[in-house]
């Protein structure tokens, strides 16, 4: 995906009393898009966002989210910011019920915050970004499966997956699970929470960490599937000999980007704007739960020695 921004007929950011900062809270079907990042004459995010203000007669800079995601791939806890002249406020009464009227059906602001520190930025302060990748696991496919699951008809061991998964927690080299054309060269991933677990026919692939390489999410979903599939005799610890390799092509199948949602982005005080959304809180109080659970499992560990 080609790297650009928009730069036409926008606020340029200015360390200014008269401009402000604004955090936008994001959702999105992204069978819709060509991705969530501007480029030339494709239907985006970004460009749906700044049409929007741009109806709404705001001049702002550029909008920037805090991570590009994929033609295809799903938002419910996007998070984006752009600066904005105070004044050009001054007639607007509610900024995300006036956005989503200029928006199309598939994208939606679903909260915003005003006034927000003008060191701020989406991308480089978030600190944990949670993805869930989706599966209907039924022999046949069904109309009711959403536009956020893709459908994986072979049959799977869910528990299998799991165990696999929880091989990848920590940090690590995740070189194999890289797109071969990323330009990325730093491939150390810290992986805070992982799980695969399965209600009846769907099976939701869970995973939060510092951050993600290109298509790290989906390769990762491919190869889990690959060692659930109870047509072959694969180990959960293959995933390791895969991690191991720091090669791509020694790994499995890319799992298609309709199941992959982005679900939630945390960031650290004092840039936690969206703390009270349903879904940061879930993974904050994850995160909370493994501290005490390493801090009693650190405990255990003392008394026994």
């Amino acid at each position: 995906m080609t790297d650009v921004t928009v730069q036409s007929n926008y606020l340029q950011p200015e360390e200014s009393d008269s401009i402000i900062r604004i955090a936008l809270l994001v959702e999105y079907c992204g069978q819709f898009f060509h991705g969530s990042q501007f480029q030339p004459h494709l239907q985006t995010v970004q460009s749906s966002v700044q049409d929007g203000l741009r109806k709404l007669n705001l001049k702002t800079s550029a909008v920037s989210f805090a991570g590009r995601t994929d033609a295809g791939v799903n938002a419910h806890g996007q998070v984006a910011h752009f600066d904005i002249a105070k004044e050009a406020l001054i007639n607007v009464q509610n900024l995300p019920a006036a956005l989503n009227a200029q928006l199309p059906d598939s994208v939606a602001i679903r909260d915003c915050c005003l006034t927000v520190s003008k060191h701020f930025h989406s991308r480089r302060d978030a600190q944990y970004k949670w993805y869930r990748y989706r599966i209907y696991n039924g022999r046949n496919r069904t109309a009711l499966m959403g536009p956020d699951c893709m459908h994986y008809a072979k049959p799977v061991n869910a528990e299998r997956m799991n165990q696999a998964a929880q091989l990848l927690l920590g940090a690590h080299n995740f070189k194999s699970f890289k797109d071969s054309d990323s330009p990325i060269t730093n491939d150390i991933c810290d992986i805070r929470h992982i799980q695969v677990s399965r209600d009846q026919d769907f099976i939701n692939f869970d995973v939060a960490a510092d951050r993600f390489l290109y298509k790290m999410v989906r390769n990762i979903a491919g190869q889990l599937l690959f060692i659930g599939n109870t047509e072959t005799s694969q180990s959960p610890e293959n995933i390791l000999d895969v991690l191991a390799e720091q090669d791509r092509s020694k790994a499995a199948f890319t799992a298609r980007p309709e199941g992959l949602s982005l679900m939630a982005i945390i960031y650290p005080s004092p840039f936690n704007y969206f703390e009270s959304d349903l879904r940061v809180r879930q993974l904050t109080q994850l995160f909370k739960l493994n501290q005490m659970e390493s801090l009693q499992n650190e405990n255990l560990f003392r008394k026994a020695s």
